[in-house]
């Protein structure tokens, strides 16, 4: 998860770490968005941040210290 947040610029994070800490429903409609503009990479990630939420949280946790520091 480190690499990936590493990865991303400052405004990137700040959107990934609002779309994850999102209720459910939000997040569902963000997947939608992304699949029905062909971004699959970015649909496959969120999926299984959904399906592991333990990297879900892990991802969160690693965002926020980017975007507090």
């Amino acid at each position: 998860m480190r690499q990936l947040a590493e990865d991303l610029g400052p405004g990137s994070r700040r959107d990934l770490l609002r779309v994850l800490t999102s209720p459910d429903n939000v997040r569902a409609d963000v997947i939608r968005q992304f699949h029905q503009r062909g971004e699959e990479d970015m649909v496959d990630l969120l999926v299984l941040l959904e399906e592991q939420e333990w990297n879900r949280q892990a991802l969160i946790e690693e965002l926020r210290g980017w975007c507090a520091g």
